[in-house]
C-alpha cells in the first residue's frame, strides 16, 4: 500500500472518529433532562436596570446529528449554534417585554395598563427595547446557547404619556434654622412601600410634596425620580446620595409610596438649595427587598 493511501486512509478515519465523537457529545447532551440553570429574570431596583435570559439547545436529530428545527434537514453544528444564538436571543427579548409590562409606573398605574390603551406607547416601547438593550450571548454548554438582555429603567421613560411640568415645590418660612441638604434618604422598610418609575411622596395630610409635577425630568434618566436602596449603605454608595443628605423615616404608605412627618417637610421644603436637589431628582427610598 503507497503511502499516500495509507494518509488518505487515515485522513477519513480522523474525519469518521472527529463526527462519532461530536455525535456522541451531542447524543449526551441532548438526554440530560436539565439545562444548567440561569439567574432568573428580574427587576432589579437597586441597579436601575431589567435583566432577562434566554437558553436554546440546537436542535438534535433521532440520530443525534444538528438540524434545522424548522425544516428538519441536516446541518453543521456552527450552523445550529447561529441559529440558538438567534432564538435564544429572541427568548430573552420576549422575557424582558413580559418584565417591562409588569412595571408599576405610579401609585394608579401599571405598564400593561398603558400598552393596552396606547399604540403609541407599544410602539415607543417596542423601539426603546430593540435601541437600548444590551445584548450578551456566551455558551452554556456544548450545545446550549445562551442570551442575556438588560435594559435601564430610565429608559423606559419617554415611553410614558404623562407631562412633567415643573411646578414649584411648596415653600416653608416656618423652619428656624434652614439647612442645606444634597438629597433626600427616606427609610421606608417595614411598610407597603412598592418600586416604580414616577412614585410620590405625600404629606399625613395626603397633598403630594413630591412627585413628577414638580421635577426636572431630564435628571431621571437613570433610576426614574426616584433611586432605590435596601440598606443605608447601598443609599450612600448612589452618587445623587451626595455628601450631606437629609434622613427621613416614613411614617406611613399610602397608595404605596410613603408619606413624611410634618417635622421632617418643615426642614426639607425650608432650603432653597434642598429643594433644588429634589428639583433634580436627589432623592432614594430604602425599601424590602422583593421576595422572588
Amino acid at each position: 500500500m503507497s503511502p499516500s493511501h495509507n494518509h488518505y486512509r487515515n485522513y477519513f478515519m480522523f474525519k469518521r472518529f472527529s463526527m462519532m465523537a461530536t455525535l456522541i457529545a451531542l447524543s449526551m447532551i441532548q438526554s440530560q433532562a436539565d439545562v444548567k440553570q440561569q439567574p432568573p429574570d428580574s427587576v432589579d431596583w437597586s441597579r436601575g436596570v431589567i435583566v432577562a435570559y434566554g437558553t436554546v439547545r440546537v436542535d438534535i436529530s433521532e440520530q443525534g446529528r444538528p438540524m434545522d428545527g424548522d425544516s428538519g434537514t441536516v446541518i453543521s453544528l456552527n450552523r445550529g449554534r447561529v441559529a440558538a444564538y438567534r432564538k435564544a436571543r429572541e427568548r430573552a427579548i420576549e422575557n424582558m417585554t413580559r418584565l417591562v409590562k409588569g412595571i408599576r409606573v405610579d401609585s394608579d398605574t401599571m405598564m400593561s395598563d398603558l400598552l393596552d390603551r396606547s399604540d403609541v406607547v407599544q410602539t415607543r416601547i417596542v423601539s426603546i427595547i430593540s435601541g437600548r438593550v444590551k445584548i450578551l450571548e456566551y455558551p452554556i454548554d456544548f450545545a446550549i446557547s445562551g442570551c442575556r438582555a438588560e435594559l435601564s429603567i430610565g429608559d423606559i421613560l419617554p415611553a410614558v404619556p404623562y407631562t412633567y411640568p415643573g411646578d414649584e415645590f411648596p415653600a416653608r418660612i416656618d423652619n428656624p434654622i434652614p439647612t442645606d441638604y444634597t438629597s433626600l434618604i427616606v427609610e421606608a422598610r417595614g411598610i407597603p412601600v412598592e418600586p416604580m418609575i414616577l412614585p410620590s411622596i405625600f404629606n399625613e395630610e395626603g397633598l403630594e410634596v413630591y412627585g413628577r409635577f414638580y421635577v426636572d425630568i431630564r435628571h431621571a434618566s437613570k433610576f426614574g425620580i426616584v433611586a432605590y436602596a435596601h440598606n443605608e449603605d447601598e443609599a450612600m454608595k448612589i452618587r445623587s446620595a451626595g455628601g450631606h443628605p437629609y434622613y427621613a423615616v416614613a411614617v406611613k404608605a399610602m397608595k404605596g409610596c410613603p408619606v413624611l412627618g410634618e417635622r421632617d417637610i418643615r426642614k426639607i421644603f425650608s432650603s432653597g438649595k434642598t429643594v433644588e436637589s429634589l428639583k433634580k431628582c436627589r432623592v432614594i427610598f430604602i425599601i424590602d427587598k422583593i421576595k422572588e
